[in-house]
């Protein structure tokens, strides 16, 4: 798979494929509301999104339009064109019911009778879809803003919904969107109604009955706090709703357990206690439900409780399971649940029911303070109060905006910047309001904020600072124009000051890249300076890049620095970019880019008197003080041998890596693979590039299948002692000849909405109108072949080899064969087609080689675990024919079954492909917040409570996972991950990322893993790497078995210690904190033991930093730079 792309349309493809396993909740009978509403407006868009909403647009939507609006500074602009949709995804579900109406501006941008789509959706089906014919019967304005209404209820949006799909309606301009909200009082979600409860008691009395102790009720204590939410404490919660059908009296007061209100009820048989929550309740929110429950006189009722899902039991268990004494007579006992033990379907509810576990009337039993507790608080136990920016430098008159956040020891930040004390050391030169910072004067200022019992400091250098020139009038020395397009940097028609400046035309995301022959420190600058004209239009939207080695550290939209956050026409405006913006400070850079923030077009702009602006005074800034870490080895645990196979890479045949290190394991792998005719050395580039067959580069086509790319590829693998795995074509088509050729011609099958730049006829298989083209010819790119063909590369292999490769894989993402390959197979395949391919060519693969190992199914990722593509991601009519089991499991119980009924074993290793679906993940972005999603991410490799932020919004638990279903099956089964990516580029994260990554294949037991995805040499990525397989430059390397480490703040230092083989031990702690971290290592070594530190940062490539001692009873003190990778070293020789 081509990286550049093909992360960015696997985030795509999980979006419009994936999420379908939730469309089964749209389904769900939800009981109606009463008449109630919220009455206060929820903003999706307002010149940014509203709170929750995250953009998974694909491409032709830009969110920071700046030409066209309606109100405020910015709108959407929407390319509108078939295939192109704006997606706008809300954290949590919501309901609509809470709401009347839904309204947003539309504008035509200067084109009559544009035409779209709006769709409501949950977990990405359509809930309901609206024209806008439908919406606006005259069409959409060119030259006007027209609002556009729906009226929810009436529309068919009530209940659960997640998200607002807007899909373009064809050929057309763009069209701009604005002010789009959910307003009004609806039908659900409200408080309760006065009068008469469901249940047949009113609020206040008693049905009947004599209560226990006669008289008045007793004193009882206030209702306690929770970290969560109460779905009762003296009356139900305003989301809650009373269905009970039982004799049932919410607001009884002689028996509770606190405040002044409990609950009667009296079991019944199947009459209910049913309380329904208008807002979803979901695990991955919340960790536990308690309330508690009082037996009255008597006690011993037989009670069962159901936690439903519209309206359907989710699951149901008798009381005795959590109170096996019982319910007790006249005292009150807790109930406490783990929500996760009772593995919901969905892992959501939205009911509470209480019924008879036994026929006939029983007394009353008293229930009380029902609530959920917040698997956030649970974890959120706060370890330190942080700084947003806790080293900062300022130029005097500058003002910045920071924040106080809590840092808890599950890795969870939350702003507290509103409830905390600010306060400076030197008032003379700074002054502080609610953490907004305004510099006075030249000096260093400590700041402090106080929250709770935590106290947080900060550091702000106050410097003047010196202008050096990049450009005026024309380049600087050792300056280079690298943009991408012709630029004219001498342009005469507008100049800030001397004669000339830079004509720059903002369209399509092109930039003006200037680049410096020699690379800087970025600890030596404040930041940088230029003037910017608006041209004759103004309000273009762009971007700023700080570049080192040809990719971005940081990037900042200008309209966060522009005044009014838009560029004036008709005027020079000057610019002045803090590194802080764009949050970096430290590492190096070697240029920057001003580019356009959109595919439009736009008017042009002038660039002048660019400057960098250095600090004269750099490094003064103290280093705030953290709390220490403290880091335990568990000398008497059981060890884990930690397999060499985890450290390995794919092959990238567009962009090898120029690293000399050798890699344990290669994989000839990606898209193109599944159509490579070993023969011919050409291969089909799928849906990556235009579904091109390209030949390789061969200077002696007439010697092949000899000396083809992939015979240099095993020579050069094998020739330094490493292994390959080869993936082998299951497909049944390879390219039929060396020429240049495609599957989806436009001159055959009509105009279609992209093509390749270098080849126009060849277009991607999508019609102007949106559908994709059928009834073309396979022949145009390929021939027909089976498993003979692929056992004769094998042959051809194995001899030329002497027998030395033992490792193939059965394709690559055979599941989404009719996506990335849909020219020749667009049938979506079936799990009956993917163990067919199995048999079919793993017995013949196994008939040729009986020594070979054999990889499969090779997963694209999490929908390919559980489903077929057949099925759309969700449990459907594939999967219900296959006894309704998860794909991964049903198809290792075949592969068992083939194995128990002929003794060919047709896998050894299951091997799955991982992804984060978190966007910026598996990118080149270095932003803080993608640092954080990316060190994040980790966890869900193997944290059983850990959900990110992706539409997943369950445990990934990946390895864990992966484990239980080999466990299953086949227990001997071996676990390869070939293809997985934490972060591209030159940036530090990534490289952390990827260090600690192989930390974890190593501890929880991966058998195999290729990283996918380019990096170069003397990058933080290749320091990765060269941790384990060349620490110190001479060949040594780290081989051995995991042993038991924990950290005290393992989102700030994740540690790990492996037991070598030959007696050393080492010990790898990885500092993802943007400050140094003191770190107290008890090592369980003999005091005395010597060793050696190796580390590698953003400042600083993998080399040896230091010697050690390890001190009394085994303890270990030591300072880990920032964002930093070290490697400890203990030999006992």
């Amino acid at each position: 798979m081509n990286m550049e792309r093909g992360i960015r349309t696997r985030g795509i493809r999980a979006i419009a494929l994936a999420l379908m396993a939730a469309l089964l909740l749209a389904q769900m009978a939800i009981p109606g509301s009463r008449t109630f509403g919220s009455g206060t407006a929820l903003t999706v868009f307002d010149d940014r999104l509203g709170e929750g909403f995250s953009n998974n647009s694909w491409s032709g939507v830009n969110l920071e339009e700046t030409g066209t609006v309606r109100e405020g500074s910015r709108s959407i602009r929407f390319s509108a064109g078939h295939g192109e949709a704006v997606y706008l995804y809300k954290d949590r579900i919501m309901n609509a019911s809470e709401f009347e109406e839904f309204s947003f501006w539309v504008h035509g941008g200067g084109s009559e009778g544009a035409a779209f789509k709006l769709v409501f959706t949950l977990g990405g089906g359509s809930i309901a879809e609206m024209d806008s014919a439908n919406l606006l019967p005259e069409g959409v304005p060119g030259n006007e803003w027209a609002k556009v209404t729906v009226p929810l209820a009436a529309s068919g949006v009530t209940g659960w919904m997640d998200g607002i799909l807007i899909w373009g309606g064809g050929a057309q301009s763009p069209i701009y969107l604005d002010s789009m909200a959910f307003t009004g009082m609806g039908t659900g979600g409200g408080g309760q109604q006065s009068g008469q409860e469901p249940g047949g008691g009113t609020g206040g009395g008693e049905p009947g009955g004599e209560e226990p102790g006669g008289g008045e009720p007793g004193p009882v204590e206030p209702v306690e706090p929770i970290q969560g939410v109460y779905l009762y404490d003296d009356r139900l919660a305003g989301f809650m709703v009373n269905y009970s059908w039982g004799e049932v009296v919410l607001e009884q007061q002689k028996v509770r357990r606190t405040g002044e209100n409990a609950i009667r009820y009296v079991p019944d048989g199947d009459r209910a206690l049913y309380l329904y929550s208008g807002n979803l309740l979901t695990v991955n929110e919340y960790e536990k439900l308690r309330f508690y429950v009082n037996g009255g006189a008597e006690g011993g009722q037989s009670v069962k409780l159901a936690l439903t899902a519209g309206g359907v039991a989710a699951a149901e268990y008798p009381l005795e399971r959590w109170i096996p004494e019982g319910i007790p007579a006249n005292a009150w006992t807790a109930v406490e649940i783990d929500l996760a033990e009772l593995q919901l379907e969905h892992r959501l509810f939205d009911g509470f029911r209480l019924t008879g576990g036994i026929a006939g009337g029983q007394p009353a039993v008293y229930i009380d303070d029902i609530g959920v507790t917040s698997r956030q608080a649970a974890q959120a136990v706060v370890a330190e109060l942080r700084l947003s920016h806790p080293q900062v430098v300022m130029m005097p008159g500058e003002e910045r905006q920071i924040h106080a956040e809590t840092f808890s020891i599950s890795g969870d930040t939350s702003i507290v910047t509103d409830d905390a004390e600010w306060s400076v050391d030197r008032p003379d030169l700074m002054t502080i309001d609610n953490g907004k910072l305004t510099a006075l004067g030249e000096g260093i200022v400590k700041v402090s904020a106080n929250y709770r019992t935590f106290t947080a400091e900060g550091y702000v250098q106050i410097t003047e600072v010196e202008s050096q020139p990049l450009y005026t009038d024309g380049l600087a020395e050792g300056y280079r124009n690298y943009s991408w397009h012709e630029k004219d940097f001498a342009n005469t028609e507008q100049t800030h000051s001397g004669s000339r400046s830079i004509k720059f035309e903002p369209d399509g995301w092109d930039g003006v890249w200037i680049n410096r022959e020699q690379k800087l420190n970025l600890e030596q600058y404040y930041g940088f300076e230029f003037w910017l004209h608006g041209g004759e239009e103004g309000g273009q939207a762009l971007m700023f890049h700080v570049y080192d080695g040809g990719q971005s550290r940081g990037v900042v939209h200008l309209g966060e620095l522009l005044p009014d956050g838009v560029l004036t026409a008709g005027q020079w405006t000057k610019v002045t970019v803090n590194l802080a913006d764009l949050g970096l400070d430290s590492g190096t850079f070697d240029g920057l880019i001003l580019q356009a923030a959109t595919e439009a077009n736009q008017g042009t702009v002038y660039i002048d008197d660019i400057a960098l602006l250095a600090n004269p005074n750099p490094g003064q800034l103290p280093e705030p003080e953290l709390p220490r870490i403290s880091v335990d080895i568990d000398q008497s645990s059981e060890r884990k041998p930690i397999s060499n196979d985890i450290y390995g890479i794919n092959f990238d045949d567009n962009y090898p890596t120029d690293s000399a290190l050798s890699f344990p394991i290669e994989r000839w792998g990606g898209n193109q693979t599944t159509r490579y005719n070993w023969q011919l050395d050409t291969a089909n580039r799928a849906d990556d590039w235009f579904y091109i067959n390209y030949p390789y580069d061969n200077d002696e086509p007439e010697l092949l299948p000899h000396g083809s790319t992939s015979d240099k590829f095993i020579d050069r693998v094998l020739g330094r002692g490493d292994n390959v795995l080869i993936t082998v074509p299951t497909i049944g088509w390879t390219p039929k000849d060396r020429t240049v050729s495609y599957g989806f011609s436009q001159h055959l099958y009509g105009n279609q909405i992209r093509w390749s730049p270098d080849l126009r006829d060849a277009g991607n298989g999508v019609l102007a109108s949106g559908e994709h083209v059928t009834g073309n010819d396979p022949g145009d790119t390929s021939v027909q072949v089976g498993p003979e063909f692929a056992t004769g590369w094998i042959n051809h292999i194995a001899g030329r080899t002497d027998d030395k490769v033992r490792m193939y894989a059965l394709d690559n993402e055979p599941e989404i064969w009719h996506v990335t390959h849909r020219d020749v197979h667009p049938e979506a395949p079936t799990y009956d087609e993917l163990w067919d391919k199995t048999v079919q060519y793993g017995s013949a693969i196994k008939a040729a080689d009986p020594d070979s190992l054999l990889f499969g199914p090779v997963a694209w990722g999490w929908c390919g675990y559980f489903y077929s593509s057949a099925d759309m991601c969700a449990d459907g009519p594939d999967r219900q024919a296959h006894g309704g089991k998860p794909f991964l499991e049903w198809y290792l119980d075949q592969v068992k079954q083939h194995e128990t009924d002929t003794g060919t074993r047709l896998i050894d290793y299951l091997d799955i492909h991982y992804y984060s679906q978190e966007q910026a993940v598996p990118s080149e972005d270095e932003s803080p917040l993608a640092a954080k999603r990316r060190f994040q991410a980790l966890k869900t490799l193997y944290d059983d409570n850990f959900v990110d932020q992706s539409w997943i919004q369950q445990p990934v638990r990946l390895i864990p996972r992966m484990k239980e279903i080999i466990a299953g099956s086949m227990p001997d089964l071996k676990l390869a991950i070939t293809e997985y990516n934490f972060g591209n580029g030159v940036g530090i994260t990534a490289g952390l990322a990827q260090a600690e990554a192989l930390a974890i294949f190593g501890r929880e037991g991966v058998d195999l893993a290729t990283r996918f995805g380019n990096f170069r040499a003397g990058t933080p990525i290749e320091d990765a790497f060269k941790l384990y397989l060349d620490y110190d430059g001479k060949g040594s390397s780290i081989q051995g078995s995991s042993v038991k480490t924990g950290s005290s703040l393992y989102d700030a230092v994740g540690a790990y210690t492996i037991e070598g083989e030959e007696g050393k031990t080492y010990m790898l702690l990885f500092n993802k904190d943007t400050l140094s971290r003191d770190i107290e290592l008890n090592t369980g070594i003999s005091t005395g033991a010597q060793g050696e530190i190796y580390s590698f940062s953003a400042s600083r490539r993998l080399g040896k930093t230091g010697d050690i001692v390890i001190g009394g009873e085994g303890m270990l003190s030591l300072k880990l730079p920032k964002r930093s990778a070290t490697l400890i070293v203990i030999d006992p020789s």
